[in-house]
């Protein structure tokens, strides 16, 4: 647990280092890349994806460790060798169910959360999909027969998704000769393109041989468009996560044929069944029928509310992360057994509904925000009366839910958030 800390740490002032540098060229360049509400979304999906990940992940660490230590036919011994031919196995794995996410429609139900927003920075690198922690279990818990620990699985994970950070970013420009060996932001932001010419190409995270050598690469001619070509006009991270699911189902029920309600499920984005078209688009076009780009533009007062409460959902999520990591030999049993953890998952889902009902700006956005800041100090006073900080904790919880009170009833009548759409590029 000492190393996972350890990890977690290094990556996040990583990340905090690396945001603050994007932010700081993006005001020096005039380039517009941060959207707030866009990247509260992202925030949003991300901490549904890892809170899910603190129970799915013990499970899918256990499978792994027992695998290594009972069923691999030998265990790998850890040096910088067997770690850089892990990685790279890992990456050429992560390549395959990569592409094969945007290949078969029910991983693509998963994977679609990533693309849906129109911004590209270092934020969209957590808008994922908790589905799709299930689905890439299935493709990396082979690694154990090879020989590798759950321990060097995490460090193959942690290390390919702090590449993947790097890759999200509009302001870095080509990269000389590492652009034949490595993924670059030049060659991701092609994946994310919506462009008919870039669309399903450049699914490695690390190395962009994989794409080469399997026929999925395309170069950077000029900055895509981004986002899905069906658009995705919301800013509930909950709906973000189900809105292809419904997607499908709905197809399903209509077609006729059996084997067509399967294959709605088992073929690509682009098949539909004969008898049942397409849903439709979700995105707003001008006059002369352009498509025009979703954007949300939160009053500074609103968007200064939903920031600091945005906050301290981050900190029960690290709170979260920590006491479940924190468990000796965790089990299922420990996992769900443990009321703190499920009081703060509770908390924590209830806080990403309303965030997401205020930057909606739904009739539901005032009562379950409401809710949210009548949970927060029942949840700490129950939990953590008893602990070193309780003296100053329970105080300052009470205090802020407090005055969030008194501001949220100023900001939910006073204020609101104004939905612009400019054209997309041509």
């Amino acid at each position: 647990m000492t190393t996972f800390f350890l990890l977690t740490g290094i990556v996040v002032v990583l990340f905090l280092v690396i945001l603050g540098y994007e932010i700081v060229v993006s005001i020096q360049t005039g380039v517009h890349v941060f959207n707030l509400s866009d990247a509260l979304v992202n925030t949003y999906c991300a901490i549904l994806e890892r809170s899910f990940d603190v129970f799915y992940g013990v499970l899918f660490l256990i499978g792994a460790q027992y695998i290594y230590e009972h069923i691999a036919p030998f265990q790998m011994p850890i040096n910088a060798f067997t770690w850089i031919l892990g990685i790279v196995l890992f990456d050429f794995v992560a390549y395959w169910f990569h592409r094969l996410s945007h290949e078969i429609n029910f991983l693509w139900a998963a994977h679609i959360v990533h693309h849906q927003s129109e911004e590209l920075n270092f934020t969209t690198v957590f808008r994922v999909s908790f589905f799709a922690v299930i689905f890439r279990s299935f493709f990396f818990i082979w690694f154990p027969f090879l020989g590798y620990d759950a321990l060097s699985i995490v460090t193959f994970g942690v290390f390919l998704g702090f590449y993947q950070l790097v890759t999200h970013s509009r302001l870095v420009g080509r990269l000389g000769f590492l652009e034949e060996i490595f993924t670059t932001p030049s060659h991701h932001r092609v994946h994310h393109a919506r462009n008919v010419k870039y669309m399903d190409h450049n699914y490695g995270h690390i190395l962009i041989i994989w794409d080469k050598m399997f026929g999925t690469f395309v170069r950077e001619d000029e900055e895509p468009d981004y986002g899905i070509t069906s658009g995705f006009e919301s800013n509930s991270a909950f709906r973000a996560q189900f809105a292809y699911w419904k997607d499908l189902f709905t197809r399903a029920s209509r077609t006729k044929s059996l084997s067509n309600k399967m294959n709605v499920f088992l073929k690509g984005p682009a098949w539909t069944p004969e008898d049942v078209g397409f849903l439709p688009s979700e995105y707003q076009v001008d006059e002369q029928g352009q498509r025009m780009k979703r954007e949300v533009r939160l009053s500074f007062e609103y968007g200064a509310y939903l920031l600091i409460g945005t906050l301290v959902t981050l900190t029960l999520f690290a709170h979260l992360t920590f006491t479940g990591k924190s468990i000796q030999e965790p089990t299922l049993a420990l996992i769900f057994g443990n009321q703190e953890i499920i009081a703060l998952t509770v908390a924590m889902l209830l806080s990403v509904f309303a965030h997401g009902q205020m930057l909606e700006y739904t009739r539901l956005a005032f009562p379950a925000e409401v809710l949210r800041l009548i949970a927060l100090p029942l949840i700490v006073f129950q939990f953590m009366s008893e602990a070193p900080t309780a003296s100053w904790l329970v105080p300052l919880t009470v205090g802020y839910c407090g005055i969030s009170m008194l501001w949220l009833i100023r900001v939910a009548f006073f204020t609101k958030n104004n939905i612009r759409r400019t054209p997309s590029p041509a």
